[in-house]
């Protein structure tokens, strides 16, 4: 059966119910989703309130990940996914590929 319902709200595909995005919009690894209003007026953001036992880094710290959230907005929607196994009986999270870049400190006064 059903476990959620947007009320007051509208999806994107009237066959699958697409929301107008789902991501992990909040950086806690766990993946929210984004539906329009039906007045088409607002953006609604469902999340969980059950903290998580899991530290994980962001989600969007994963390629493939951020590439899959892009490509749900041109063309036909599909759910995100990641470059690596995401699940309970993983072992060893894999070390983003993240490079920070240092910028110029300001002069001093």
């Amino acid at each position: 059966g059903r476990i959620f319902t947007a009320e007051g709200c509208i999806s994107n595909n009237g066959t699958k119910s697409t929301p107008a995005l789902s991501a992990d919009l909040f950086g806690d690894w766990r993946e929210e989703v984004m539906f329009r209003t039906t007045d088409n007026q607002n953006l609604r953001i469902y999340t969980t309130t059950i903290p998580t036992k899991h530290k994980i880094y962001t989600l969007m710290h994963d390629p493939q990940y951020r590439l899959s959230i892009a490509w749900q907005n041109v063309g036909y929607n599909q759910p995100p996914h990641t470059g690596f196994y995401l699940g309970s009986d993983m072992k060893t999270l894999p070390k983003p590929n993240i490079t920070l870049v240092k910028t110029a400190s300001a002069p001093k006064k």
